[in-house]
């Protein structure tokens, strides 16, 4: 099969296309035929298995964190999933003709969804469902500061907390044309972070009082501006690092807010632990999901062939909602 393969010698990482070898499922997996997958920063890294507990070893280091298309083949120990399922899923090894993955972890295909929005739904709605409702503990009324709210994430993040009644709900960006197409999508307030006062707007428009979550996909550069932004005994959620992964923090400030401060990764989670995130999630807002209230826009569809365009659009920052991947 054709697969996005992680290159890496003297002068670094690259995706090249190759002829890698077909997984085959094991007694509790599936093979999946991939039609679209889709693009995620943390594919940057090029660190094959980011997700450890959502896939299994593969054969050749293939890129990629989530996709779907149709189940090719079924192991001996699987219930409930047969050929033909129109399935997505994160899991490792999405840039390639196939990938392998447990059959607890699929989510079934609307049958309103084509290929390429089912491949941008897994990890943007997994990760900020887990965020936003079973780890920020949003509540009905409570206000929201969404760090990085035009990241595809971040966009997940802000309709999430809407449809769960947030208020305000403020995002920000260093981009006004961004900023400006989201509040057409129901974003209360935009902030450019580059040009404007971020706590102030934020203690402006909660009327003092500071932001009851904040959903920080930007990482050290602000984790004291998160603080201030943040109401007494408010709580923010470390989702991403975009930014940086270390920042000096104001422990006086911490203690003095009485702020939770909640990290979240997939990365150490199991695969029970993931089937967990699914059904809470899929339980909750998948009805929304399905009838269209929460989206994400597609930026682009790259072919695989052209995947190391894909990645220098990404890093160019100047997307906004999902690369796409057509396998």
């Amino acid at each position: 099969m054709r697969a996005a393969v992680v290159i890496q010698d003297a002068d670094g990482k690259r995706l090249e296309v190759e002829e890698v070898p077909k997984p085959a499922p094991g007694e509790s997996e599936v093979v999946v035929r991939v039609r679209a997958a889709g693009a995620n920063r943390a594919d940057l890294a090029m660190a094959v298995g980011h997700f450890r507990g959502a896939g299994t070893a593969l054969a050749a280091p293939v890129a990629g964190l989530e996709f779907a298309g149709e189940v090719v083949e079924v192991g001996t120990g699987v219930s409930g999933v047969k050929a033909g399922d129109r399935v997505m899923a994160m899991g490792q090894g999405a840039f390639a003709e196939f990938a392998r993955i447990d059959h607890r972890l699929l989510i079934p295909v609307p049958a309103t969804f084509s290929w390429e929005e089912a491949a941008t739904a897994p990890v943007a709605f997994m990760t900020m469902h887990d965020a936003v409702v079973t780890n920020g503990r949003l509540r009905a009324g409570e206000s929201v500061l969404v760090q990085g709210v035009t990241s595809g994430v971040g966009i997940a993040a802000f309709q999430i907390a809407r449809l769960k009644g947030a208020r305000p709900v403020i995002g920000t960006s260093t981009s006004d044309a961004k900023l400006a197409t989201l509040k057409q999508w129901g974003l209360d307030l935009g902030v450019n972070s580059k040009t404007d006062d971020v706590v102030a707007r934020v203690t402006e428009a909660t009327g003092g009082k500071g932001a009851d979550l904040v959903i920080d996909m930007l990482g050290g550069p602000v984790v004291n501006q998160n603080m201030e932004a943040a109401a007494v005994t408010g709580r923010i959620v470390d989702v991403g690092r975009m930014a940086g992964l270390k920042g000096e923090i104001d422990l006086d400030l911490h203690s003095r807010k009485r702020i939770s401060f909640i990290g979240v990764t997939f990365r150490t989670r199991s695969v029970e632990e993931i089937e967990t995130i699914i059904r809470l999630m899929v339980a909750d807002i998948w009805p929304a999901v399905t009838a269209g209230q929460v989206k994400l826009p597609i930026d682009r569809v790259f072919a695989l062939d052209r995947i190391a365009d894909a990645y220098a659009h990404m890093r160019a920052n100047a997307h906004l909602g999902k690369i796409v991947i057509a396998t």
